[in-house]
Parts: C-alpha cells; sequence; structure tokens
C-alpha cells in the first residue's frame, strides 16, 4: 500500500475516533443532564415531604393544644359548676344566720359551717366580690340585662326583686303588714318590680270585668299611698307586658307535670272537685315562675304560702338551664318576709286575712273608714280566759296582739306586759285607735289617687313601658336558646 493510501486510511480512522469521542461525550452530558434533573426532581419532592411533615407535626401540636384546652374547659366548667352550687349554699347558710340572733348554739354551728367553705373557696381562687354599685366588669360581672335608670350612673350594677299582688278585692291590713310595709325598704336596696298580678286572679273567682278593672287602680292606689314609690320602683299590671303568658306557656314545656301534682296550693284551692278546677289554677305556679324568671329576679319577697310556688320556680330554671347547658336563667332566691308580720283573720285566728272570706268582718281593708275599723276590732274574735298572760292555744287574742306588736313595733311580750292592765274592751280600743293611726293616711292617700285615673293610668302606663323593655328583650334571648326562628 501506498504511502499515499495510508495516510487516508489513518486520517479517516482519526476521524473516525473523534467522531466517537464526540458522541461519547454527548451522550455523557446528556446523562448529567437526566440526572441533574432527576436530582431536582426529588429535591423538589423532598421539600414538599418536608413541608408536609412540619405541617403534619404542627397540626400535631395544635390538636394537642385543643384537646389540652378542652379538657381544661371541661374541668373548669365542671368546678365552676360546684363552686357556684357551693356559693348558693354559703348564700343560703347566710339568709339562715341573719334569721337567728347572735349566741344561738345553731347560729354559731352555721356560722362555723359557712367560714369553713369560704375559707376552702378562697383555698382555690375563689372569693366573694360585692359588685353592687361598682361599674360593670366583663372580667368579674356577668350582665343580665342593659337598661337606662336616670338614677344611677351607666354601667352600675343593680340586682333585682320582683313580687305582686292579686287585684281579686281591695287590699287589706295583712297585704300591708305582711308584704308592702316591708317591701318600702327594698326599693332603695334593689330594682324592684311590683306587679299587679290580674292573670292571675281570673284562675278562680272570677270578678266582673268592671270590678276587675276598679280592683286593679285601687291595687295601685294601695301601693302607692303605703310607699311604693313609682319614681324608684317599676308598678305596672302582669296583663299589659304580653311576655308574661308568652314565657308562661314556653316554660310549661320544661316543667312535669309530677312537679305541678305536688302543688298543695292547688288542692286546696281547688276544692273537693278538682274536676271543675281551671287549667290556669292548676298551672298558676308555673305563670309565677315566668312572672319571676322573665325578668332575671334575684330576689323574692315572698311569704310561708307561696315558699313552694318559689322552689317550683327555682326548678324550672335550673331545668331549662341544664337543658341548655346554659346558665342563663338566674335561679331566683327567696327574700323571706317577717313572719311575725303574718295577719289571720279577725274571725279566725287559725286562717289567714283574705280578701275572698266571705265573712265582711274577718278583715280591715285599706278603704275602710275609722268608724268601720272600730266595729270590726269590737267584733274581733276573743275566748274567754280572762287576761293576756298566755297566748298558747288561742289563736284569736294571739292574732290581735301580734296586730298591735307590728304597727307599735313593741315586742309580743311588751305588748302582753302592757295590755294586761286591763280589760280586753279597753285593749280593743286601743288596738283600734293604734290601726287607724296607720290606716287613716293610707287610706286618704288612695282616695287622693283615685279621684285622678288619669294620673294613676300613666303611672302604669309609664311602668308598662320601662317592664315590657325588660322582658322583650329576655323573651328575644329565650327564643334564641329554644331555636326559633325570629
Amino acid at each position: 500500500m501506498s504511502d499515499s493510501s495510508k495516510e487516508k486510511k489513518k486520517k479517516f480512522a482519526d476521524m473516525v475516533s473523534r467522531q466517537q469521542g464526540d458522541d461519547q461525550q454527548s451522550d455523557n452530558h446528556k446523562q448529567t443532564d437526566d440526572l441533574n434533573e432527576d436530582l431536582n426532581t426529588l429535591k423538589e419532592r423532598a421539600a414538599q415531604l418536608e413541608d408536609h411533615l412540619r405541617r403534619a407535626v404542627a397540626d400535631n401540636e395544635n390538636v394537642k393544644r385543643i384537646m389540652q384546652k378542652q379538657i381544661s374547659d371541661a374541668s373548669d366548667y365542671a368546678v365552676t359548676k360546684f363552686a357556684r352550687d357551693m356559693i348558693d349554699s354559703c348564700d343560703n347558710l347566710k339568709k339562715v344566720m341573719e334569721n337567728l340572733k347572735d349566741g344561738d348554739p345553731v347560729h354559731e354551728g352555721i356560722k362555723v359551717a359557712y367560714q369553713k367553705i369560704i375559707n376552702d373557696l378562697k383555698k382555690h381562687g375563689i372569693e366573694e366580690v360585692d359588685p353592687l354599685g361598682e361599674l360593670f366588669d366583663s372580667n368579674l360581672h356577668q350582665a343580665v340585662v342593659e337598661r337606662e335608670d336616670n338614677e344611677k350612673e351607666p354601667g352600675t350594677i343593680i340586682e333585682v326583686l320582683q313580687t305582686g299582688i292579686q287585684p281579686s278585692g281591695v287590699l287589706h291590713l295583712g297585704n300591708y303588714l305582711g308584704a308592702i310595709k316591708q317591701w318600702i325598704g327594698l326599693q332603695d336596696k334593689y330594682k324592684s318590680l311590683f306587679c299587679i298580678v290580674d292573670l292571675h286572679a281570673i284562675t278562680a273567682n272570677k270578678l266582673p270585668a268592671s270590678e276587675l278593672k276598679s280592683n286593679i287602680f285601687k291595687t295601685a292606689a294601695a301601693y302607692i299611698a303605703c310607699g311604693i314609690d313609682p319614681e324608684k320602683s317599676i308598678i305596672f299590671s302582669q296583663s299589659t307586658v304580653s311576655g308574661h303568658a308568652e314565657l308562661g306557656w314556653l316554660l310549661g314545656c320544661y316543667t312535669p307535670i309530677g312537679w305541678l301534682n305536688r302543688m298543695t296550693q292547688f288542692k286546696d284551692k281547688a276544692g273537693g272537685d278538682k274536676q271543675k278546677a281551671s287549667l290556669g289554677l292548676y298551672s298558676y305556679p308555673v305563670l309565677m315562675a315566668a312572672d319571676i324568671l322573665l325578668y332575671q329576679t334575684k330576689y323574692v319577697p315572698v311569704g310561708d304560702d307561696q315558699k313552694q310556688h318559689l322552689e317550683l320556680a327555682r326548678d324550672i330554671a335550673s331545668a331549662f338551664n341544664n337543658h341548655y347547658k346554659l346558665d342563663y336563667f338566674i335561679v331566683p332566691e327567696i327574700l323571706t318576709l317577717d313572719c311575725t308580720s303574718r295577719i289571720m283573720s279577725l274571725r279566725d285566728g287559725t286562717s289567714k286575712m283574705s280578701k275572698s272570706d266571705p265573712s265582711e268582718h274577718s278583715c280591715i281593708n285599706l278603704d275602710d273608714t275609722d268608724d268601720l275599723i272600730v266595729k270590726k276590732i269590737e267584733k274581733a274574735k276573743t275566748d274567754s280566759i280572762l287576761g293576756f298572760a298566755t297566748l298558747e292555744c288561742r289563736p284569736e287574742i294571739s292574732n290581735l296582739i301580734n296586730i298591735y306588736s307590728v304597727l307599735s313595733n313593741l315586742n309580743v311580750e311588751k305588748v302582753c306586759e302592757e295590755v294586761n292592765k286591763h280589760d280586753m274592751k279597753h285593749f280593743k280600743k286601743e288596738l283600734a285607735d293604734l290601726i287607724i293611726s296607720v290606716m287613716s293616711p293610707i287610706r286618704e292617700g288612695m282616695n287622693d289617687l283615685l279621684k285622678d285615673q288619669f294620673h294613676l293610668h300613666e303611672i302604669l302606663k309609664k311602668g308598662t313601658k320601662k317592664a315590657a323593655e325588660i322582658a322583650t328583650h329576655n323573651i328575644k334571648e329565650i327564643k334564641d336558646i329554644i331555636g326559633f326562628a325570629q
């Protein structure tokens, strides 16, 4: 082979070799690019997985915190409910102590128990605060309703007191001494609503329309003449605020029949034939509960004969709260009236003085004339035992002595000591004079008010407006809790 051919062959071989090298290098570059692309994909996937992991860890921590918070809240809620029950018990013990004399062994024993509970509550950070008269602090206080009150600085905390009397007749001495006289001093301590409970008045012994209407005005006049100040308190007729009847129906849906079957007043008022008694009389206690709960009432001044009904109102409030797992209704407390002021019939010392008593000489009405008062006291039933040395088993004499005691602010022993110096005729004259000295200004005040019925109607109208404002607000909240679409 010639040199020329060899050189060409060599050049061709070199060219092929270079081409193969270039191809190999190209393949290497491609593989590198592919590997880099795969690496970037893996890095992105790793970053995504790392992000998912961080999120999962964060979510897990959040779930743990939420669970811990829920456990803590559940514990706090349980402790709070228990503490509230203990606080209610303390309040009840405190009221019992107030009705016992210092030095009484029972008083001292209750005092020790009360202080022990208070000290135990303090160990757990629960201390008594007295917010009345202070400005509202959302960290310490729970508002029930807010409304205007010209006598109080905006935001001032007050408690509500509510009570009332049926306009089934003219109010009498028993109503005054047993209730109204004791209400007067409560006006300055609480925001008071004094209702004329005319819806209750038609549950039994229904009066002619004109007589019922007249009695409503007479009851309003009696409230004011006795000392209830319409500038301090709300005076209104129950039937003029629709929330009473509406809430009565709603609460009836949370009241078991068995609870109503235990009410002794229905059995007494229905008499021998319960089948003829009205549904209104049977459900009377539920409407009374509505009267109280409608205004988020804290205190209700009642006598012994109404305590069972107030206990039912407490049970109904608790039943509603427990059903919806809310502490919406304030569970009302009994403000016990002075039992010594319970005035009995002048014809039967074992029965309470009543507007519905068939004997016209059984009670002294607030509008009785002086002569009529004297006549009724002269005819008041007594007994054949001479003197006043003992009152045991002498209900009629005890009643007359008690009336004198309450009106004169003298204790029973002192009254007996004084009147024992004279005979029954002399005592009755002194008693009649004492009653007249108290009742005469009230009668005159009532007569003056009744002469201007327009003014009296305006007072009731103003009271209705204030009461309805509170009632409407609370009824809306109650309906929201139940789930009504409004």
